[in-house]
């Protein structure tokens, strides 16, 4: 029986408004889970960045405390370089906030920008956690700014998690940037006391056991790359592959230790 056109009428206008209401609460959601992910990833940037950081100069200004009556002098040296670290971190706070504007245009960072702002970072390592870095950028390719700071928190994450848990005593950190669409490699490795567990594991396996270390097993999974580590006795190895092509965010874990 055929419906009378009022009625086919009212039928495409109501698909319509299913397909329109569909659509709004498709935008909706994805907009939601768009926010979600920002607010991730500026809690880990300030956790992986600023906060460390002042945590490093927190304890040091313990140490001058305790050194200020023995030897006034290098009590203040100490503090003269915590002033510059604050200053530091007051710089990468500003540099932080205007990357929460919108970008106009896409930004391009060389090999030789990342190690000159790696080589800051390795300074600040050395100084905080008084261990050696042996710290080399490879390759003469280019990648997305956004990606180079990402590698930035990869490494300062891997360094602080030497110094703070595996007491490690030097620590080499190597990127690979080689051209084209090869992916970027990050490498840290340290002499420390290694994980609880012992054994080369994948990102998988990782994510599968719960163990290693979350934050940075997060942060290298939403960027769609693949994190590997070995823990010895003799210390840990990372091993990081990041796509140069950003892939869409996978679901990780939230579950292993800090560290």
């Amino acid at each position: 029986m055929t419906k009378p056109a009022l009625f086919s009428q009212d039928d495409r206008i109501l698909e319509g408004a299913g397909r329109q209401a569909t659509a709004e609460v498709n935008r909706f959601f994805s907009r939601d889970k768009l926010e979600l992910d920002e607010r991730m990833r500026l809690a880990r940037e300030l956790h992986d960045g600023v906060l460390q950081s002042l945590a490093g100069a927190a304890l040091q200004l313990e140490a001058i405390s305790r050194l200020i009556d023995i030897d006034p002098k290098a009590a203040q040296e100490h503090l003269r370089a915590v002033g510059e670290v604050i200053a530091v971190e007051q710089r990468e706070l500003r540099r932080w906030i205007e990357r929460l504007q919108p970008a106009t245009s896409a930004s391009i960072a060389t090999g030789a920008d990342l190690a000159a702002a790696l080589e800051k970072l390795r300074e600040r390592a050395e100084w905080q956690w008084g261990f050696k870095v042996d710290l080399s950028v490879e390759g003469a390719g280019t990648i997305p700014r956004t990606l180079g700071d990402e590698i930035y928190r990869i490494v300062q994450e891997a360094l602080t998690n030497a110094g703070r848990h595996a007491h490690a005593r030097a620590v080499r950190a190597t990127v690979t940037l080689d051209t084209g669409s090869d992916p970027v490699r990050i490498i840290v490795s340290d002499d420390g006391c290694g994980f609880p567990f012992r054994g080369h594991y994948d990102h998988a396996e990782l994510a599968a056991r719960r163990i290693g270390p979350r934050s940075l097993r997060e942060r290298v999974g939403l960027l769609g790359g693949e994190l590997a580590l070995t823990s010895e006795l003799s210390g840990t190895e990372i091993d990081v592959t990041l796509p140069r092509a950003q892939h869409s965010p996978r679901r990780s874990s939230r579950s292993g230790s800090d560290r």
